[in-house]
This record gives C-alpha cells, sequence and structure tokens, in this order.
C-alpha cells in the first residue's frame, strides 16, 4: 500500500463516518481504539501507531465501525509504515479495552510483587511487634500467676493446717465420741442379801476385755477374784494402795469376794461400782457379761 492509497483509506473512513454522522469518540466507543490512533490513520500519520500489524488491524475495525468493507479496502496491499519501528513490545490493551502505544503501565507479576513489597514490610514489623508483645505479656502473666500461686499456696497451707486442725478436732471429738459410746454401762445393780451379792448383768460385754482396778482404804481388805471357769485371777490382802486386774475377752462373768469390804472400791472400765454390805465383813460383787 503506498501513500496514495493510504491517504485514500483514511479520506475514505473519514468520509464514511462523516456520512453516518459518527464523531471519532463515537468510533472510539465501537472499537475501543484510542481516539489519538483514529484520528492519526484519517490524517495518514501512521508513526503514531505501535506497529505495521496495528496498522492494518486498526484499519480493518475502523472501515468495518462506518460500514465499508476492510478486505475490499485494503486489498492485498500492506499499508506502509512511515519512519516506523515493527517492534510492537510497546503497544498494549488498557482496562477500559482501548489499545494505547508506549509503556504497557500494566503492572506484571514482578511489578506488583516490588510495588508490595513496602506493605509486606509494614505487615512483617507489625506482626514482630504482635509476637513481641504476646510474649511480654504472657512472660508477666507466669510470673504474675507464679507469684500468685506462691501467695495461695501459704494461704493453702493455712487452710490445710486449719483443716487439719478440725480435722484432728473431729477425730478427736469423734474419738471422744465413741469412747462415750462405749463408755461400759453398768447400769443398775440387784442386791442379793441372802447371798451377800450385788450382782451387775451386762449385754455383750464378753467380747470385750475390761479392767478392774480395787483400791484399800484405812486398814485394808482381803479379795479375790475370779471368773466363771473358778479361775482365780487375784487373791491378796491390800493393805493399801490399788491392785488392778485385766479381764479378758470372752469372759462371760467374774466374781470379786470382800472381806472388811467397807475398806474397798472398785472401778471397772473407769466406772464406779456399787459395793453394796458395807455393814458387813464379807460381800461378793457378781458381774454377768452376756446376759
Amino acid at each position: 500500500m503506498n501513500k496514495t492509497l493510504t491517504n485514500q483509506i483514511g479520506e475514505q473512513l473519514k468520509a464514511a463516518r462523516l456520512e453516518k454522522q459518527l464523531s471519532l469518540d463515537d468510533i472510539q466507543e465501537i472499537t475501543k481504539i484510542q481516539r489519538r490512533y483514529l484520528s492519526a490513520i484519517e490524517e495518514n500519520n501512521l508513526s503514531v501507531l505501535p506497529g505495521d500489524f496495528y496498522v492494518r488491524a486498526f484499519i480493518r475495525q475502523y472501515a468495518l465501525a462506518v460500514g465499508l468493507h476492510p478486505d475490499e479496502l485494503l486489498g492485498e496491499t500492506k499499508p506502509i509504515s512511515m519512519s516506523r519501528t515493527s517492534d510492537l513490545s510497546r503497544a498494549h490493551r488498557d482496562n477500559d479495552g482501548i489499545v494505547r502505544a508506549g509503556i504497557d503501565n500494566t503492572p506484571t507479576a514482578r511489578s506488583r510483587l516490588a510495588n508490595s513489597m513496602p506493605t509486606i514490610g509494614l505487615g512483617l514489623l507489625i506482626l514482630v511487634a504482635l509476637i513481641v508483645i504476646w510474649f511480654v505479656l504472657t512472660h508477666i502473666g507466669t510470673n504474675s500467676q507464679q507469684t500468685s500461686n506462691g501467695g495461695n499456696i501459704s494461704v493453702s497451707t493455712s487452710e490445710v493446717s486449719k483443716s487439719s486442725s478440725k480435722s484432728s478436732a473431729s477425730k478427736s471429738s469423734a474419738s471422744s465420741s465413741s469412747e462415750e459410746s462405749s463408755k461400759l454401762d453398768l447400769g443398775t445393780p440387784e442386791t442379793d442379801t441372802s447371798l451377800q451379792t450385788t450382782i451387775y448383768n451386762l449385754s455383750n460385754e464378753n467380747t470385750k476385755k475390761h479392767t478392774v482396778v480395787i483400791t484399800a482404804k484405812n486398814t485394808g481388805t482381803s479379795v479375790k477374784v475370779n471368773d466363771a471357769s473358778s479361775n482365780i485371777l487375784l487373791n491378796e490382802t491390800l493393805a493399801s494402795g490399788s491392785k488392778t486386774v485385766e479381764i479378758p475377752a470372752g469372759t462371760t462373768a467374774f466374781n470379786l469376794q470382800f472381806s472388811n469390804v467397807n475398806n474397798a472400791s472398785v472401778t471397772v472400765d473407769g466406772q464406779d461400782v456399787e459395793i453394796s454390805g458395807a455393814t458387813t465383813s464379807f460381800w461378793n460383787v457378781l458381774f454377768n457379761l452376756n446376759k
């Protein structure tokens, strides 16, 4: 395509545009080709276009927009590039769809990464700062908790001591209650004057051992202790002081025989025993342990 033919193409395109009453802005909207390229085609100033390929492509799009047949308009001859380079690297289509020459301002992956580096660096700094703050707060919180726990240990120890004291007191109280509940209940004795005997009838006391303490008063007393099987557990004359006799568990009964009974006192498991017949010189005290 020579210069004259090119001028004819530009004139034909412009004439067709005017005939359809379209402005260059209208053609730009239809073809998405930048207005200055359309104007350059009409004026045959093809050096403005980015390359030979775009010259032919733009002319075809322009022709279709104004109702001309592009092949008939172009023929077989390629448009002549006037003092232009065939380098198409500068041509690009912008986001608005319009083709523009020059440096492609569309950000590449590398340029986007380079542009985002300050933001990434700032984000990393913020992240590091947050980690440092978290570490400091956690460390302080741990120390505070340990200090608090130390105080709690002291309080807890005190509480344990109090609890132990309460527990000991409870155990002591329970022990006292247990002792009181297990305290021997002698009940009311029976007196048989014909046999010169005071009789204590106790229930289920044969499973326990019992402690008998005989104390001599004044001029003393003679005492003999034997069980239901006639085994003699004690046979002495006490001038003074006390004598202790252990009654084994399993014994169903035991008997105390006194001479000068008014000079004797008796306890069984710490309980005072009532001795009748104090006006006589001889008296028995019988304990039935499984009555």
